[in-house]
């Protein structure tokens, strides 16, 4: 998931560009709400904002008073971070879509307590390692293990999916139980709901095409995932 930071300060900035970067987060760093909004332009794969409230230029509360305002932005969840707990600035905050207020000096617990959350409401495409390794206690060699396994299991998945005629009614029966144990061991949650939704229980009509394209989609980002991994 890509998050866009709005902050001003060098030092905090990069702090939470390492939290949320050791738990899988890819980060745009934004000075000021203005160039926060010129990002969000041209980025659309931005799925969440954290914004500081006071920064040169156009302010955190003007940042959120902007993404209210813009169609295309107007849901996206937002989190403030500020020096500021005065009961005005916060129900400003909240009433211009703020979901979550973090004091600063920002702790990494409390930061990542908010930002899974927030942001995690949508389903992550692929869990950072240093994540799955906590989890299950895993070393990094049996992690690259599994990974390796489960990025051949993707690239399986995705040529038989592909290679299927596409004047059939319906995808190929395939046995979907290996990876989704994998998908599961390695939080690619996305891709777990598509097979959950593709695999036919007993008596039901195989795979259509509208679920073979969504799940062909969801396996090419975790496969794009698993590459930015080293896998």
């Amino acid at each position: 998931m890509k998050i866009l930071v709005a902050e001003d300060n060098a030092v905090t900035a990069t702090l939470m560009t390492g939290i949320l970067t050791r738990h899988g987060y890819t980060v745009v760093l934004a000075r000021n709400g203005s160039e926060a909004l010129r990002l969000l332009g041209s980025d659309p794969d931005i799925q969440g904002v954290i914004t500081d409230i006071m920064m040169p230029e156009s302010s955190g509360l003007d940042l959120l008073r902007a993404l209210r305002e813009h169609e295309a932005w107007r849901n996206l969840p937002t989190i403030v971070t500020t020096v500021r707990d005065d009961r005005e600035t916060v129900a400003q905050a909240v009433s211009l879509g703020c979901k979550e207020y973090i004091l600063k000096p920002v702790r990494p617990a409390r930061l990542i307590e908010r930002v899974t959350k927030v942001f995690r409401q949508e389903k992550v495409i692929l869990m950072s390692s240093a994540e799955v390794i906590s989890r299950y206690s895993l070393s990094l060699e049996t992690y690259r293990r599994i990974a390796k396994t489960f990025a051949t299991q993707v690239d399986h998945t995705i040529a038989a999916l592909q290679n299927w005629p596409t004047n059939d009614a319906n995808v190929p029966s395939m046995d979907f139980i290996p990876i989704m144990e994998s998908a599961t061991l390695l939080g690619a949650e996305r891709l777990m709901a598509a097979l959950e939704e593709a695999s036919p229980s007993a008596g039901s009509p195989p795979l259509n095409p509208l679920q073979g394209a969504r799940l062909l989609a969801e396996l090419q980002l975790v496969r794009k995932a698993l590459h930015s991994q080293g896998s």
